[in-house]
């Protein structure tokens, strides 16, 4: 429940917001305003893998826009990306500059681990700065429109302006962000669910998450973005990426899981292709990387099982499976797979769950 005294001199309210996995990757942003992405991209949410975040706004305290701990202590080094991600939302929520923003966020998984933990805890607060932003109109019900979006569209849109991916964090169905023809609404400045019921074949899928690597990465997203701007291969890379958010769609409705598989693999290789074939080119892959995913191989080409794997920017990989076999797939986890995790990590989470109020 929000807490917010008469005369609006506190508000405050907390979101849980889940992390989620890119099945058609986001890689390259349009040249011209604040994180456009130059493809579009598709999610799952990975709604066991999530930020929850608390924001207390008060009247405005010397001059300071917002207090940030992690867990109840102080994280300097998360300061900057905050500042950063205020900065830029701040023509679109004027209400900012009456408030300090007391903020307090943590995961539930650890950093540093493979799950988009930015966009967790970006969405999160996003949630927060939305919902604030809803009490301040007058509207405690959320839906009041502002800018011509609903809450959900709000939240999505300022949370971009964050992290990319965080905009996809919204929505317990596949979301989708960028402008593409084959989606009904969707944009490129928020995202937005797909507009057609998901095939019960491919809406029950798990994922886990094999932790190869749990360090910083040598080049950061942030970079390797900015890597694409003169890339060789980049105008091909972002029309391939179209056929496939069209296929990857196509292959949710009609429950073609065939498809489906090789669309998402093959995403994932072509993210690190185009790592590989920057300049200054980069490998975030690990030979533990490789050998899962050619253990995940044999493993399905064995027992012809709805099983298929995707990565994220790094060494880590997902490994998704219909729920269905969750016993199956599990044990070949704990038998097979996990002599390849850093000290047998992995995490799990179902998909497809939507963001939580927790105040």
């Amino acid at each position: 429940m929000t807490e917010m005294d008469n005369n609006f001199t506190s508000i405050r309210v907390g979101y849980q917001c889940p992390s989620n996995i890119a099945l058609v990757k986001y890689w390259g942003k349009k040249n011209g305003g604040v994180q456009l992405p130059a493809n579009p991209s598709i999610s799952w949410s990975l709604g066991d893998l999530y930020a929850s975040t608390v924001v207390q706004a008060l009247p405005r305290e010397n001059d300071q826009a917002f207090v940030f701990t992690l867990a109840g202590e102080s994280k300097p080094s998360f300061e900057p990306k905050i500042a950063s991600f205020l900065t830029k939302i701040a023509s679109d929520c004027l209400w900012l500059v009456d408030f300090t923003l007391h903020i307090d966020s943590q995961n539930n998984f650890p950093h540093g681990t493979g799950i988009a933990s930015s966009a967790a805890g970006f969405g999160a607060l996003s949630l927060c700065l939305a919902h604030i932003e809803q009490l301040l109109l007058g509207d405690t019900s959320l839906h009041t429109e502002v800018g011509g979006i609903n809450f959900w569209q709000r939240s999505s849109y300022l949370s971009r302006m964050g992290s990319g991916s965080a905009c996809r964090s919204m929505f317990s169905r596949p979301a989708v962000w960028g402008e593409t023809p084959g989606v009904a609404g969707s944009s490129n400045l928020f995202a937005v669910e797909i507009d057609a019921e998901v095939h019960p074949s491919l809406s029950n899928w798990k994922d886990v998450v094999l932790i190869v690597d749990d360090g910083e990465k040598s080049v950061s997203s942030s970079a390797g973005h900015a890597l694409l701007t003169n890339h060789p291969y980049a105008e091909a890379r972002f029309g391939q990426a179209q056929k496939n958010l069209d296929g990857i769609v196509l292959a949710m409705r009609n429950g073609d899981v065939k498809s489906f598989i090789e669309i998402v693999e093959s995403e994932a290789l072509q993210l690190h292709s185009m790592m590989m074939t920057s300049i200054p080119y980069y490998v975030l892959m690990r030979p533990n990387t490789l050998a899962i995913i050619e253990q995940i191989w044999r493993f399905r080409e064995q027992t012809g099982l709805s099983i298929c794997f995707t990565l994220d920017a790094g060494a880590n990989v997902h490994f998704l499976y219909d729920g269905n076999i969750e016993e199956t797939v599990m044990n070949f986890v704990n038998n097979t797979l996990l002599h390849y995790c850093k000290n047998g990590q992995y995490l799990c989470s179902d998909t497809g769950k939507s963001p939580v109020q927790i105040i």
